[in-house]
This record gives C-alpha cells, structure tokens and sequence, in this order.
C-alpha cells in the first residue's frame, strides 16, 4: 500500500478546504458524454427473451390499469420523481426499446394534464408492447385449457380442469397430456426446442402426475437483475408464464377440492409442473451414465 503525504493548507487559508492539492497519478478510467444504461436510447427491448422461452405472448389485464395508476402519480410529481416513475414506466413494457417506452410515458402525462385522451395512448402502448413480444402469437384455432373454481368443502376451493370427465387412472390420463402438449407447441402456446417429460406415480391411496420442462438452462430461467426477499434470483416471467401453461395442461384432467385453512384435500391426481434446474439435468444425466455403464458391464461380463 502506498501512502500519499497531504499537503495541509495554512490555517485561514479557505482555498481547498483542510487539504491542498496532492501530486497524484490519475487514474485510467474516464468518463465518457455519453448516455449509457437505462437511459440510453437502443433499438432493442429493455428485457431480452431467451430463445429458449419463445412462445405465443398474452397482453397481461393489469398492464394497462398499472400504466394508468403511474400516469395518475405523475402529474404532481417533481424531476427527480418524474424520473423514477418514467423508469418504472418502462419497465411494465419491457418489449419496446426505452426510448419508446419514455415517448408513450410523456405523451400520457401530458394528455392527462392537458385534459386529453391519455387512456388511449396508454392502451396504444400495451398494445405496441405485446405485438413487439419475440414470442409471436397463438396459430390455428388454438385454446388455451381454462379451469373453472367455485366454493368447496367448508371453506375450500373446488377447481375443475376443462377435460375432467370424472376419475381416471394416471397412466391414461398422460397419454392424453403428452397429446395436449404437442398440440399446444404446434400452437405456439409452449416453445418448441423444449422437451416435456410426463411420468406417474400411483401409491396407496393416491396418484400422481409429474411434467418436467427440459432444455432450459438456469442462465435463461433466472432473472439476473431481480432477487427475491431470501436473496435468490427471480425466475424470469416467461419461465413463470411456461410453468403456468405447463401446470394447466397438466391438470386438465384434474379435479381438486383443497382446504384454505385446515389440511384437506380431495384430487383425482396431484398434478405438478416444473422446469428443470441445471442442478436437476446433471444428476437425471449422471444417472443415466451409471444405468447405461452397468448395463454395458453385464452384456460384456
């Protein structure tokens, strides 16, 4: 460590405060005029998609009442507060670039205080924001399985997948999902270069049904920029949206009655989603080099 000798300034002397001027080096890193991060005009969106998570994409209901509610804080709001909020902004349409999504932000808030038709410029914004999604959208005549939810035992919730036709043995009923699964990738609803594993377990008393989405990595799953309250990262939105679509393809078949507080549950299968964590992918991988070495030492024993 190299210790630098302060000049100390004479008392009374006001130029330079306690300290004069030390001989130093400067160091090598400068600071260009540039605009760089999140203010920095791109023609790229503010959240890129991975490739692997391509899939039809749904304008959320909540984006545009979200886009209204920071368009209402804003109009009082001073600079430093019209810069966070236009950030925040941004980021609820991650498909536009931040230059666009900026221009939108101070359209709206200058049609709100003027007494124009800000809530038109907002629903034109979603609107740009979910035709800019990588993912494209549904083909063919495609639905989406929609489950229906009514009042259950005591104070349960009794939900019913949109195939149910009463009690069914597990092994059918994943042929039918394997099924579902195909067609929903040849709709786009699910990305195509995934691989979707379907396996069953019956037990006494019980079965169950297990999909497990492979071929996307924790580098695509995981937000690198959001941590959730125990410090871990978030998993990106369209990994959420995938295990969403994927669990609702998984339960078309299911009926499930479940207590909201007290332990009951009456279901014709637990049916579960996952994707595969890297973690998960070399052990299933281990695994089967281990099998495929004892088989190979029994042929050739």
């Amino acid at each position: 460590m190299t210790v630098i000798p302060m000049n100390r300034q004479p008392k009374g002397v006001p130029v330079g405060g306690q300290f004069a001027a030390t001989a130093h080096a400067e160091p090598s890193v400068s600071l260009t005029s540039g605009t760089a991060g999140r203010h920095a005009a791109s023609a790229t969106p503010n959240r890129p998609v991975p490739e692997s998570l391509l899939m039809a994409h749904f304008q959320d209901p909540k984006l545009i009442p979200d886009l209204e509610w920071m368009i209402e804080r804003s109009a009082d709001a001073d600079e430093m507060e019209l810069d966070h909020r236009s950030e925040i902004f941004s980021d609820h349409v991650p498909n536009l670039n931040v230059e666009e999504a900026y221009g939108y932000f101070n359209k709206a808030r200058r049609e709100f205080v003027e007494g124009g038709d800000w809530r038109a410029t907002l629903a034109e914004c979603a609107a740009a924001d979910t035709t800019a999604h990588p993912g494209g959208t549904l083909k063919g005549d495609y639905q989406p399985p929609i489950a229906t939810h009514q009042a259950g035992y005591m104070d349960g919730t009794l939900t019913t997948g949109s195939k149910y036709t009463g009690y069914r043995d597990a092994t059918e009923i994943c042929k039918d999902i394997r099924a579902d699964l195909k067609a929903a990738v040849a709709a786009n609803y699910l990305p195509a270069a995934l691989k979707y594993s379907v396996k069953n377990d019956k037990y006494s008393g019980g079965q169950s049904i297990t999909v497990t989405v492979q071929g996307v990595s924790d580098e695509d799953r995981l937000d690198p920029t959001e941590l959730d309250h125990n410090g871990d990262h978030k998993k990106m939105p369209e990994a959420v949206e995938l295990e969403k679509r994927v669990d609702a393809i998984t339960n078309a078949y299911n009926r499930t009655d479940r207590g909201n507080n007290y332990d009951y549950a009456n279901v014709a299968y637990w049916g579960r989603a996952e994707i595969e964590t890297d973690w998960a992918r070399d052990f299933r991988e281990s695994e089967a080099a281990k099998r495929k070495a004892a088989r190979d030492a029994r042929v050739n024993g």
